[in-house]
């Protein structure tokens, strides 16, 4: 069991306690996560990386894993089909469309999906505590 883990179930356990819910936040935001990319490269891209999404009906999702284990045990025989980086959360959020669901660990037992207002949220942390170091 992470920690990620830990805190996922601490606050269902609580039902939603505001202050359970903030631990998982901030242990996403410094937990190292495993990010499926794609392996195809356009010579005149700018970006560093393009990270795989699922799109179903009108919403997107990204999917992170707080292991490599989780990620390779995803993708299974999909595994070569792909690549994958390792990014810090806060990383992850900061650079996340407000639109995308982030899903963490997508089939384990402490899978946890953020919705695009959790996401919202979370890059509000990230913004000041941004802000914060900046001032230091």
């Amino acid at each position: 069991m992470t920690e990620l883990d830990q805190t996922i179930a601490s606050a269902f356990a609580s039902q939603g306690n505001q202050q359970e819910v903030n631990k998982v936040y901030l242990t996403l935001l410094r937990t190292s996560l495993f990010l499926p990319i794609s392996k195809d490269k356009k010579p005149d891209d700018t970006e560093p990386f393009r990270p795989l999404f699922v799109q179903s009906d009108e919403h997107y999702f990204m999917l992170v894993f707080d292991t490599l284990e989780r990620l390779k045990t995803w993708a299974g025989d999909q595994l070569n089909d792909m690549e994958f980086i390792e990014i810090i959360g806060k990383d992850v959020i900061a650079g996340i469309n407000d639109n995308v669901y982030l899903c963490l660990n997508y089939g384990s037992e402490f899978y946890k999906e953020f919705s695009p207002d959790e996401v919202k949220r979370l890059k509000m942390v990230v913004s000041r505590i941004e802000q914060l170091k900046s001032n230091n």
